[in-house]
C-alpha cells in the first residue's frame, strides 16, 4: 500500500445533491488567529489589533478580522472531506457579515448546494454552495455563497 493507493473522499459534480446540508466541525477563533492574519495581510487595524481603540467602538472590544472568519469556515469545509481531490478552485464569493466574531468565540458552518452550471474548465462543474456561519450561541454571524469548480470524475495517483 501506499500513495497511488489512496482513494479521494470528495464529492463528485455530479454526486453533489441540490439542498442538501452539511454542518461542519467547530473551531474557536484566537487573538493568534488575529495577530498571524495582521502579519500576513499587512493590515494592522486599530479595530482588530489596538485595544484601547477597540474599546471605544460600537463593540466594546477588538474584534476578529471578517477574513479571518472566512478563511476559517472554507477550513472547516474542508475538513469534512467532501471536497477531499475533487475541489478544483474558488470561481466566486460573496460575503456578508451578521455579527461581529470576538476573541473565543467558536464558528462552525451549515453548507448546502444551492446551483449546478456548466464551467468553462474542462472535467469541471460549477456549484454555488450557500454557507451559514455561527457562533457558540447558533447566532448567525456571516453568510457566503462560494462558487467551487468541482471535478467531474475521481482522480486518482496512478
Amino acid at each position: 500500500m501506499g500513495l497511488k493507493d489512496y482513494i479521494f473522499k470528495g464529492k463528485l459534480f455530479d454526486e453533489w445533491v441540490i439542498g442538501e446540508e452539511i454542518i461542519t466541525g467547530a473551531r474557536t477563533i484566537t487573538e493568534d488567529d488575529n495577530i498571524r492574519f495582521a502579519g500576513l495581510s499587512g493590515d494592522w487595524s486599530a479595530t482588530h489589533v489596538n485595544e484601547i481603540y477597540g474599546q471605544h467602538t460600537v463593540y466594546g472590544q477588538r474584534i476578529s478580522y471578517g477574513n479571518v472568519t472566512f478563511i476559517v469556515s472554507t477550513g472547516l469545509m474542508n475538513q469534512t472531506t467532501m471536497f477531499d481531490g475533487t475541489f478544483l478552485g474558488m470561481v466566486d464569493m460573496q460575503i456578508t457579515y451578521q455579527e461581529p466574531v470576538l476573541f473565543g468565540d467558536t464558528i462552525y458552518c451549515r453548507f448546502q448546494a444551492v446551483e449546478k452550471a456548466e464551467s468553462t474548465l474542462p472535467g469541471a462543474g460549477n456549484i454555488v454552495f450557500k454557507v451559514l456561519i455561527f457562533n457558540q450561541n447558533d447566532e448567525q454571524v456571516a453568510e457566503e455563497r462560494l462558487v467551487y469548480a468541482i471535478a467531474k470524475e475521481r482522480p486518482s495517483y496512478k
